[in-house]
């Protein structure tokens, strides 16, 4: 008899795209005006250019939006540049095109020839949405090849007021849905990884499912994270709070005569505490019957990772299991944003995944765990950044679940957890928007649940509350 299992307290819901829908005929400029395309899709752009005009319409390339047209196409997503330069240069360009009641598309490939090059313009259309309400965003996600029939179809999607959706190859359009409420499953696998590499694993949330995932499977896993596991400092009561231990430190700094910078305790503390939250990881792993150790790398310093991989696989053999949940944030209003803070968001998350993938036996992996953000679904202001960032990811675990036919490969667009890097204040927010945060132990569970056992042809989860991130 099968035991009843009981149900997730958050909502758990895949998902995926609607059914294809029939595009109207173009019928003429419907509201146009003067249509600017920029030129990093250079085939592309020419290709719409030379529709558009045959149709009467006044279409410009451009390297820059002027600021002037009424209709404005960014084809940075299909450009060859590196993931952080085309989404920066879509962002400033979407910047520079804003103005009241302009109409913003941004064009990526559906279909991408290389992992590198798969982008996340949904994530940025979803967060402007939000930001900018006088203006018109979407983003369109192209399945056709060849750039005329690219252009057909932007052409005849281009007479509706389409929003983010992906142009297939027979000219309809497809939208992204989020389905009912998943059960838990009832089976489980017999079948687990040998050896799991889990960025960003050894503290927070991702070290939480990660310990729930040694207690099912065993095995060996290798922490990856930028913290250096440092020391407890000597003649000072351990604490979990950076207030309490920034006292202490500064006590005995007092007490020795020596002359220390409240920014060097500040940091002193700061170490210490992440040396004892990953030390108390590695020792619940081993509780849990895994096998642990933590190798300190920087994600965003790719070209350290490749040597760091290599050494990992000749010591303990090839990694079998992928976990990432390597992240930063950069909180900050689009307008406002700067080149940096997008590349420093970008390198954990994107470029640090994209060198792991890059130094590894992509073929040999038969789990991969993804951590997301509902950020990609819906948007979030002030987090233009982390939503294309996260986009990538799930639409990187499309690509991998269709290159990895044996494998599981989860993508978890993971709402508010209660910890992690929700702060109280920001757990309140979350609160009076309606918003549940997802528990310690139901999102480990969760995340455990459907990348053990859950069903192969689910790749993308939503976890947790639909949310506005007003």
């Amino acid at each position: 008899m099968v035991q009843p299992v009981a149900a997730y307290g958050s909502d758990v819901r895949p998902v995926s795209f609607g059914a294809p829908v029939a595009l109207p005929p173009w019928t003429g400029q419907v509201g146009l005006g003067r249509v600017e395309i920029t030129q990093a899709g250079p085939a592309t752009a020419q290709a719409i250019i030379s529709a558009l005009t045959a149709q009467g319409v006044d279409a410009t390339a451009v390297t820059t939006p002027s600021g002037t047209a009424q209709t404005v196409i960014l084809t940075e997503g299909l450009s060859a540049a590196d993931p952080a330069t085309r989404h920066w240069a879509a962002l400033a360009h979407a910047r520079t095109a804003r103005t009241p009641g302009v109409r913003i598309l941004l064009l990526q490939s559906a279909a991408p020839q290389s992992h590198t090059a798969i982008s996340g313009m949904p994530g940025l259309s979803r967060t402007l949405q939000k930001e900018w309400p006088d203006t018109s965003v979407a983003a369109w996600s192209l399945t056709a090849p060849d750039a005329p029939t690219r252009a057909h179809h932007i052409l005849t999607a281009l007479g509706t007021t389409l929003g983010d959706a992906i142009l297939t190859a027979d000219g309809q359009a497809r939208q992204t849905q989020v389905a009912a409420s998943l059960a838990p499953p009832i089976t489980h696998a017999a079948t687990a990884p040998a050896l799991w590499l889990v960025t960003g694993g050894a503290r927070g949330v991702t070290a939480t499912c990660t310990i729930e995932l040694a207690r099912r499977t065993g095995g060996t896993f290798l922490l990856a994270g930028r913290s250096a596991l440092s020391p407890w400092p000597q003649g000072i009561a351990r604490t979990a709070d950076l207030k309490t231990l920034r006292a202490s430190l500064a006590q005995n700094a007092v007490a020795s005569s020596e002359k220390v910078k409240p920014a060097d305790i500040d940091r002193a503390a700061r170490a210490a505490l992440a040396g004892q939250e990953i030390e108390a990881t590695l020792s619940a792993l081993a509780s849990a019957g895994a096998t642990a150790h933590y190798v300190q790398v920087d994600l965003s310093d790719t070209s350290t990772l490749a040597p760091a991989i290599n050494a990992i696989q000749s010591q303990h053999g090839a990694i079998t299991g992928l976990v990432h949940g390597a992240g930063v944030l950069a909180d900050k209003l689009a307008m406002e944003k700067t080149e940096a803070e997008v590349r420093k968001v970008f390198g954990p998350k994107v470029d640090g995944l994209l060198a792991l993938l890059g130094a590894i036996n992509v073929s040999q992996l038969t789990h991969v765990g993804l951590f997301s953000s509902a950020s990609a679904l819906f948007g979030n202001t002030g987090q233009a950044d982390y939503a294309m960032a996260n986009e990538i990811l799930n639409q990187l675990a499309r690509q991998l679940s269709a290159e990895l036919p044996h494998a599981q490969v989860k993508s978890y667009n993971w709402g508010p957890w209660d910890g992690g890097m929700v702060d109280a204040g920001l757990a309140a927010h979350f609160v009076q928007q309606g918003i549940a945060l997802i528990s310690q132990t139901d999102g480990a569970r969760i995340f455990a649940d459907q990348l053990l056992d859950g069903g192969r042809n689910i790749v993308e989860l939503l976890v947790g509350d639909e949310w506005s991130g007003e």
